[in-house]
């Protein structure tokens, strides 16, 4: 988690900024918000449209995962699920954001698979899987001993303002760099111990006075 503490002051940053700030023409903002969702290909040559949406989402109520991938691949014509999700989380912070370390490190434990090319409707449902899967981790007794853990490596102010969603997917993310480098985890499946043959079923070649080795050449 100390590694991802300069994401953290980012995510911290933005997510106060985007409210205060005019996003079509703030800069600052735009050139932050660009490295820290990843602008690139398509969505960087239209970023200024993607600037004009998200200042005119600001004022939405209630905006679902739904709706923001929408929009936001209409730019595009293609899926912004990342994007989306990312930009999502900054206008509510109760909304957990796909990224690809969190596509990797998840189905080794069981949690679905997300295809390397989605359907609308499988982003959709992949990110409502994420966010029950979030809450129930928050929701675990044991969450507060680890948030502790998390605060204790994050600057203060993004320790006290950023929402445990955030928190938990940025620690998922980081901890996607070392599992990934390990074996996918495997039952272990005991040999089944050999059963040596009675001394009556061995060939007269095959028995050995006492003590004589008998060697196989293999080619």
């Amino acid at each position: 988690m100390r590694k991802a503490a300069p994401q953290a002051v980012q995510h911290q940053w933005l997510q106060a900024a985007v409210q205060r700030v005019d996003v079509r023409s703030d800069e600052v903002f735009q050139q932050r918000l660009a490295r820290y969702v990843g602008l690139r290909g398509k969505l960087r040559a239209n970023k200024q449209a993607l600037f004009v949406l998200l200042e005119d989402l600001k004022s939405v109520d209630g905006l679902s995962f739904e709706d923001m991938l929408r929009k936001v691949s209409d730019l595009t014509g293609q899926l912004e699920k990342s994007v989306a999700s990312a930009l999502l989380g900054l206008l509510d912070a109760s909304q957990a954001a796909i990224d690809r370390d969190l596509r990797e490190l998840l189905p080794r434990y069981g949690f679905p698979l997300l295809a390397e090319a989605p359907t609308f409707d499988e982003c959709v449902r992949w990110h409502a899987d994420l966010g029950h899967l979030f809450e129930q981790v928050i929701a675990s007794p044991r969450w507060q001993a680890i948030v502790s853990r998390l605060d204790s490596v994050l600057p203060v102010s993004a320790g006290t303002e950023l929402s445990d969603v955030c928190k938990l997917g940025l620690h998922l993310s980081q901890a996607r760099r070392v599992v990934a480098l390990t074996p996918a985890p495997t039952r272990f499946v005991p040999m089944a111990k050999p059963v040596r043959p009675a001394l009556s079923e061995l060939s007269s070649e095959g028995v050995a006075r006492p003590g004589a080795v008998r060697l196989h050449l293999c080619r």
